[in-house]
């Protein structure tokens, strides 16, 4: 739209307001934009971090649980050797040295694994890998025992501290083999949570949290608060403030995994980016009061320039609308062309093939006045128009006037002459399934070719009485090249006209049939190949292969 028309289209407020009140007024509401987009992102800004520990607690206690499967995992594996290792269910408990140091042996690898114990029917332990010989203990009292004489598989149970040290410990313990109804005992492993507590303090968060590890009934086995300020998260926590947790199951164990950062953590980071979006707020609005006052300066100076080039949009406008007009007439004349030629070049082909159809009508009559041998040679003159003829007929019918699909072609071009020149009455096969457009130089030769070796195959291949099978085939060849075969299964030709020829041996044996097949060879650019039936049978075979449009130019040129 031209700067005229939209002075006189747009608002009249703002038009008719001076310079400098219309740059205060941007002025203005770019500060309150700026004002408010700070606080938008500011509080979005809260919602994130919120985010941000919600998936910094779901990642985290996803990583306990994985590392807690492990540990349970590994455990449970060397107490069930340890199971096997106290025997069949009729054998005493083994007591002596060298059993203590085979059940040694079973913890001496894993390094968060602080004992290996096997306790009786009664409660008392008989070996532990702790020391030997084994201290006088009962365990009867506790709960794991409890839980294994009552009948069950792996049990874990809470924090222990009083057989080993000052260390928590998490115990696994399953029952000894036994007989049906009885209970010999219990295998038990000390795991210390180390394991899990070094894995959760080489995590990079940047939050105070805390990581529970709890049983299905809620029995805390492991509590650690991490991080930074973690004194004060345990504080927090204690006090009952607010927390974003995530918990995690452990998988094919009763556990459960439970990692917590406290709100007040997370809003003392967001306090801390406050600064920067007001940093950000105040440099803006310095920015804009700069950039308010050289505008002021500049208002006048651009109204001017405004003037100028309203000037010089007119003069392109009008330049532009005269050129327009002229290509558009330009363009009616060449379409006008265009059509002139399309239907000029229609009528002469449509003339060629009326031409064509007159000059077969009138060898026709000629024939029947003449004898047998000259009757025989207007024939195949005849042939050869027909198939210019139907060529020009196809042309005029497609919509591009200078190309044929030659697959089509040869498909007519057969259903005629099996029709009209099939003495033996022998049986025409075309196999061309794919179309195959080229341009009416280099189609019409081929179709000479293919009226030639097929009208060939049907007259002269097979013996009176005897018909047979006579395939055309078209099938691409390389990359857009196609390769047309027409083979018989009659009597076939001579030995000495199927090799390599010199013209003088054409002349002389061949007929002017085989002649001029080569001769429109070369000129399609096409190599021709004569072949005896497979294995040296009967029939014969003409390939011929026609490379692309520019190679098979290139060596007709």
């Amino acid at each position: 739209m031209p700067l005229r028309a939209l002075r006189s289209k747009g608002s009249p407020l703002l038009y008719r307001m001076p310079g400098s009140a219309l740059v205060l007024l941007v002025c203005a509401v770019a500060l309150l934009l700026t004002l408010g987009l700070s606080a938008s992102f500011a509080w979005r800004d809260r919602a994130a971090a919120i985010q941000h520990a919600h998936d910094t607690a779901g990642n985290a206690s996803l990583l306990v649980a994985e590392h807690a499967a492990r540990l349970v995992e590994t455990s449970d594996l060397i107490l069930k050797q340890a199971v096997q290792f106290a025997g069949p269910a009729d054998t005493p408990l083994p007591t002596d040295r060298a059993a203590w140091e085979r059940l040694a042996a079973l913890a001496r690898g894993t390094p968060y694994l602080v004992a290996v114990t096997l306790i009786d029917s009664r409660g008392d332990a008989t070996l532990t890998t702790r020391r030997f010989p084994t201290p006088p203990m009962n365990v009867a009292d506790r709960d794991y025992f409890q839980a294994q004489a009552a009948g069950g598989g792996l049990h874990i149970s809470a924090l222990d501290r009083s057989r080993y040290g000052n260390e928590p410990l998490i115990l696994l313990s399953r029952p000894l083999a036994a007989a049906p109804g009885r209970f010999r005992g219990v295998a038990l492993v000390a795991v210390s949570p180390r394991y899990i507590r070094d894995i959760y303090k080489s995590f990079d968060f940047d939050y105070a949290r805390s990581i529970t590890l709890r049983r299905a009934d809620g029995t805390v086995l492991l509590h650690e608060t991490q991080g930074p300020d973690a004194t004060d998260s345990a504080a927090a926590e204690a006090a009952g403030e607010p927390e974003i947790s995530a918990l995690r199951r452990v998988d094919s164990v009763p556990l459960t995994a439970e990692v917590s950062i406290p709100v007040s953590s997370v809003m003392e980071r967001w306090h801390g980016q406050l600064w920067t979006y007001i940093s950000y707020a105040l440099a803006a609005l310095a920015a804009v009061s700069v950039i308010g006052g050289l505008a002021l300066q500049r208002t006048r100076r651009e109204r001017q320039a405004e003037n100028a080039l309203q000037h010089a949009y007119d003069t392109l406008e009008e330049r532009v609308r005269q050129r327009t007009a002229e290509l558009e007439r330009t363009n009616a004349q060449l379409e006008t062309v265009v059509t002139d030629k399309e239907v000029l070049l229609k009528e002469v082909q449509h003339r060629v093939k009326n031409n064509l159809q007159v000059i077969c009508s009138l060898l026709r009559l000629q024939a029947a006045r003449i004898d047998e041998p000259a009757r025989r040679a207007f024939d195949e003159s005849l042939r050869r128009i027909q198939c210019m003829s139907l060529m020009q007929e196809l042309l005029y019918r497609s919509d591009q006037p200078a190309r044929i699909d030659f697959a089509d072609y040869l498909r007519q071009l057969c259903d005629g002459l099996v029709r009209s020149g099939n003495p033996t009455g022998a049986r025409l096969t075309v196999n061309a399934p794919q179309p195959w457009s080229l341009d009416v130089d280099q189609a019409t030769p081929l179709a000479l070719i293919a009226s030639e070796l097929v009208s060939n195959a049907l007259l002269h291949a097979f013996p009176p009485g005897h018909p047979g099978t006579v395939t055309v085939e078209l099938r691409p060849e390389g990359a857009e090249g196609m390769r047309m075969t027409v083979r018989d299964d009659g009597a076939g030709l001579p030995p000495d006209q199927t090799g390599p020829q010199t013209p003088a041996d054409e002349k002389r044996r061949n007929g002017l049939g085989l002649v001029l097949v080569r001769a429109l060879a070369q000129q399609a650019g096409a190599a021709i190949t004569v072949e005896h039936g497979p294995d040296g049978g009967p029939g014969t075979r003409f390939v011929v292969a026609v490379p692309t449009l520019s190679k098979a130019q290139t060596k007709a040129a």
